[in-house]
């Protein structure tokens, strides 16, 4: 737990919540509420929500104005992120919001905002940025994957098809969380097993699309348990209980019901993201071409899916191993190559 006892904050944030979803973002400070309205028009709920987030913890170790941060100060958050055990990752999302901010305030004022703490030389045409950044380094993360006895263990732990639905967009469709719970009637084309998804991640939309027995499944939720009820709601997930019921099923509904379900498996550690990281990595495993499996996930950098291809030395070799087979160069030699030079 942190116990460290900061001055009060120059910059006060107000975080306000309508029928349990964050509905305004606000601050004292006009600049600041300018980038977090930009931020909330132009990118992902959760993008809007996480930068408030991190801007308010920024400013809550740094009690100063943006006007009055220096490189100094980025690097004292850094010190206070690291001592309270946070990921370089974890630093490095932070410090993306702060150079973010910092980005477009150079923008909006750039005599009163003439350099950004975090990266002074962002927007220097051919400057190299890497070597001026604060962001820490990290290895590539490889994403953890469930096994496939977990799966099937989990997927029969759950006592509804509306749930087994969500698990299965997540895994076979790669849906993130958010796209998945907030799909709507309209978003599905039958005759095709289609989905789309108009607000995703990136400002990306794309159409995903169901197997056979993820239609099955949610057809079954739709008759089964769904039925005529809440006919005026047009989300596909809604809640059954409780104070929410009748209203949209929300992302820390299921992320509590996965939480609780995986205990009940002994599977503490499941999330949600854990099943779209499986699923885009069956992909990959099953020749799936990766410009097609980016279309499909959302992801544009031609970079993006190394981290799922799980580049230990055991896949290198079986890969090696399998390109090879068309070649037969015991042909080539009238005597088997020994094993080596004497």
């Amino acid at each position: 737990m942190d116990l460290t006892v900061f001055p009060e904050p120059m910059v006060q944030f107000t975080f306000v919540k309508h029928e349990g979803r964050l509905s305004e973002i606000a601050t004292n400070h006009p600049a600041i509420n300018h980038f977090l309205e930009l931020i909330r028009l132009n990118r992902a709920y959760n993008t809007w929500l996480n930068y408030g987030h991190d801007l308010k913890l920024f400013f809550r170790v740094i009690a100063k104005p943006p006007e009055s941060v220096t490189r100094a100060d980025c690097l004292t958050f850094m010190k206070h992120q690291a001592q309270a055990g946070c990921s370089a990752a974890t630093i490095n999302r932070r410090l993306a919001a702060v150079s973010s901010l910092f980005n477009e305030l150079q923008l909006l004022e750039p005599e009163r905002y003439p350099q950004n703490p975090v990266s002074p030389h962002h927007n220097k045409p051919g400057s190299r940025q890497a070597r001026f950044s604060l962001y820490r380094k990290q290895a590539q993360r490889v994403p953890d994957i469930i096994a496939e006895a977990d799966l099937h263990t989990f997927l029969n732990a759950l006592p509804t098809w509306r749930d087994r639905t969500l698990v299965l967009l997540m895994w076979i469709s790669c849906l993130r969380i958010g796209e998945a719970v907030a799909i709507r009637f309209q978003d599905i084309e039958c005759s095709r097993r289609s989905i789309w998804l108009p607000k995703t991640k990136g400002d990306n939309p794309r159409t995903v699309f169901m197997d056979d027995f993820t239609f099955a499944a949610l057809n079954r939720y739709l008759d089964q348990e769904r039925g005529a009820l809440f006919p005026e709601e047009d989300h596909i997930f809604v809640a059954f209980k409780g104070k929410a019921r009748g209203r949209p099923l929300s992302v820390n509904a299921v992320q509590k019901m996965l939480r609780y379900y995986g205990e009940r498996c002994q599977l503490p550690r499941l999330h949600a993201h854990l099943f779209r990281h499986t699923g885009i990595t069956h992909l990959l495993q099953h020749g799936m071409p990766e410009p097609v499996i980016r279309q499909l996930v959302g992801h544009r950098h031609p970079d993006s899916l190394l981290p799922y291809l799980h580049l230990t030395d055991t896949f290198v070799e079986t890969e090696f191993e399998q390109a090879q087979l068309s070649l037969n160069l015991a042909t080539w030699f009238e005597a088997p190559v020994s094993g080596g030079a004497s």
